[in-house]
């Protein structure tokens, strides 16, 4: 064998063959390394990941509020009887084109019994409540969606071309194999850094989750039953297109052409799919089509697909040179919400890198889905950080096939990094705690009533026994994995799915009072609705029964504002230009000072991370 030369690129690069020669794994797997994690464990910790974070909390800012906002609208506008909104969402009178109807609709079923319940027993709608339901289908979409990236590793790594070689026999059997891949999956798709948070949250990103991993199971039966997933893929398109906008359904479209032109089993039944897929497609996307123009001006229909379609930000990169900025932040973002997905996943595809990616559909279909995701995420119409979240189904698929190859060392830096990122960041939670209870450590009491002003330390047993048990099972979970020698595909992933599970428990009780403090929007929402009845209670009962009067009108200068006084108040919004009050961000200028005042101006110490000043104004004459 021939030495490289010392100094050249090649020998500057060598310790990367060498740990890849050094770790070249056995041309078999031994059984017992694909035994599956025990299915207790496994349920405890999605009840776990799933149920903390979702209930007993406010609404936050972004889209958890305006979807929560977008909702209540629909409800309201079908109560009315305006069955239009089922099909083009708006904030009440306000068009609403940044996604589709689909996840807006799911919530508003949702929430439909309540708002029903309370309009029938002439109650106040129950604000705490509504949140809460409306994150209902946020759990189940999730749950969901990790039944299907765990369906569709298991269909691929059933498959002949991903099983390890055999020539002793004793290997895994297929369904241990594939099973195992698929709680490989489902754990990475749980220790993924940059998801917790949104998916937590009553907008779309958890059903965005659930489609990619709906069109991953279904491509993983795609080359056995190609009519079977031809029917079910246009439904995940349509979905898709219907739930987060064309951007999405675009990249996954020039997906399935490159994996069913080039990927040797889809390419045996490329025309069998496409028979059926397009004509299917087109009559669901045609339907929907149809449905908008019958219940909508055209002109309405046209906004909808124009302020989707037509901001692409490539024209923004040759227009403007510091758009070019977008992908260095889209890169420093990857490396840390798409942790600890694309280290392995990275080193598995290296690892591969001589495999004829063409006849190996458990690397390529997931290669080419998170590759068109992120071009047309970086160049596309869509927000790039949207398909940033999605991109971690097929990111978990990687990662999983990647675990076949990692070498000791790299699992041995995933474990430690993960104790060590985890443990400081447990005992940094329970010093908060203590701080924002106790006042002690000072500095950290300081630090918790500039960042969270007016919360007070209510320090319960229920919190102080799930922060207690959050912390101990971290520590026999640690302590497992140090006594725990026998090999296991899914050991190198355990402690980053269970310290993220339990940070985020920690997170979720020690800290919740703060962070709904500092994410949510109800101080202001209350200092805002107190003003209106202060108001309200003073006018004659003639205007209070006249309800096309006894209204606030939102002008719409603010989305924000909007959502707030919709999701967060029992404000009466109508969409009446003679209503009484008119709320927005602006104040009245002198032709308006005659007929309006202004007897609520927020102050900016309700929210310092809003700029926007927002004021109540009241109509002079009667």
């Amino acid at each position: 064998m021939t030495s490289d030369k010392k100094g050249s690129p090649r020998a500057a690069f060598s310790f990367l063959d060498n740990t890849v020669r050094a770790s070249a794994p056995l041309p078999g797997l031994a059984a017992s390394a694909a035994s599956r994690l025990p299915r207790w464990a496994l349920i405890g910790l999605l009840v776990l990941y799933v149920g903390h974070g979702l209930f007993d909390r406010v609404a936050w800012r972004g889209d958890d509020l305006m979807t929560i906002a977008l909702a209540r609208s629909t409800v309201q506008e079908l109560l009315s009887g305006n069955l239009a909104v089922l099909i083009l969402p708006q904030l009440q009178d306000l068009a609403w084109n940044q996604q589709g109807p689909l996840w807006i609709l799911i919530v508003s079923i949702f929430l439909l019994p309540l708002v029903a319940w309370a309009a029938i027993q002439g109650l106040p709608l129950p604000i705490h409540l509504l949140d809460d339901v409306a994150r209902i289908p946020v759990g189940l979409t999730l749950v969901l969606g990790f039944v299907a990236i765990w369906k569709a590793a298991d269909r691929y790594a059933r498959r002949r071309e991903a099983r390890p070689l055999d020539p002793l026999g004793v290997g895994p059997k297929s369904r241990d194999f594939g099973g195992t891949l698929g709680d490989c999956a489902l754990l990475l798709a749980i220790a993924t850094l940059g998801v917790i948070y949104p998916w937590h949250q009553a907008g779309p990103a958890a059903i965005g989750f659930l489609l990619q991993g709906l069109l991953l199971w279904s491509l993983a039966t795609a080359p056995e039953t190609p009519k079977r997933a031809a029917q079910q893929i246009p439904w995940v398109i349509a979905g898709a297109l219907l739930s987060l906008g064309p951007g999405l359904a675009i990249a996954w479209l020039i997906a399935l052409i490159i994996v069913f032109s080039w990927v040797q089993p889809y390419r045996l039944v490329a025309s069998e799919f496409a028979k059926r897929f397009v004509p299917l497609l087109l009559l669901l996307i045609g339907l929907w089509l149809m449905l908008c123009l019958a219940t909508h001006p055209f002109a309405r229909v046209g906004a909808w697909w124009v302020q989707n379609l037509d901001d692409w930000a490539i024209n923004r990169f040759l227009a403007d040179p510091g758009a070019w900025a977008s992908i260095a932040r889209w890169f420093n973002e990857s490396l840390w919400k798409w942790w600890p997905l694309w280290p392995i996943a990275a080193f598995g595809i290296w690892k591969n890198r001589h495999v004829q990616w063409s006849r190996a559909p458990h690397w390529a279909v997931p290669i080419v889905i998170v590759s068109t995701l992120t071009v047309l995420g970086l160049i596309g119409p869509s927000d790039w950080r949207f398909h940033q979240l999605i991109s971690v189904a097929p990111l978990a698929l990687l990662a999983a096939f990647g675990l076949l190859s990692l070498p000791r060392p790299l699992v041995n830096l995933v474990d430690w990094f993960a104790v060590a990122l985890f443990t400081a960041l447990g005992i940094f939670i329970w010093l908060y705690w203590t701080a924002l209870n106790f006042g002690f450590p000072s500095a950290l009491a300081q630090r918790v009533a500039i960042l969270a002003p007016g919360v007070q330390g209510n320090a319960n047993l229920y919190e102080v026994l799930t922060g207690v048990f959050a912390s101990m099972a971290w520590v026999v979970l640690v302590i497992w994995r140090l006594r725990r020698g026998n090999p296991r595909l899914w050991r190198p992933v355990v402690l980053s799915a269970g310290g993220l599970t339990l940070l985020w428990v920690l997170l979720m009780t020690l800290w919740l009072p703060a962070i709904d403090r500092i994410q949510g929007q109800q101080t202001l929402a209350q200092s805002l609705e107190s003003a209106w009845i202060q108001s309200a209670q003073t006018k004659p009962k003639a205007l209070q029964a006249n309800t096309s009067r006894f209204c606030v009108q939102l002008t719409h200068e603010s989305q924000t504002l909007d959502a707030i006084a919709i999701a967060l108040t029992h404000l009466p919004v109508r969409r009446d230009p003679q209503c009484h009050w008119r709320l927005g961000s602006r104040a009245p200028n002198a032709t308006e000072l005659r007929e309006w005042k202004t007897i609520w101006r927020s102050s900016g110490t309700e929210d310092r991370r809003i700029r926007e000043r927002f004021v109540l104004l009241e109509r002079q004459s009667q």
